[in-house]
């Protein structure tokens, strides 16, 4: 985890994947290296 300006951490993908909000269900796909965004105020999942 590295930090944003504001201590905010930030969390990146580790591979290839697809990523899940767990309150509203938006799937996002992500490359290794982007940023796994926030949603509705959580942090996105890893779907298997």
């Amino acid at each position: 985890m590295e930090l944003r300006s504001g201590l905010i951490g930030v969390e990146r993908a580790e591979k290839e994947c697809d990523v899940y909000c767990p309150i509203c269900h938006k799937t996002l796909h992500l490359e290794k290296g982007q940023v796994i965004p926030r949603c509705c105020g959580k942090l996105m999942i890893e779907r298997n």
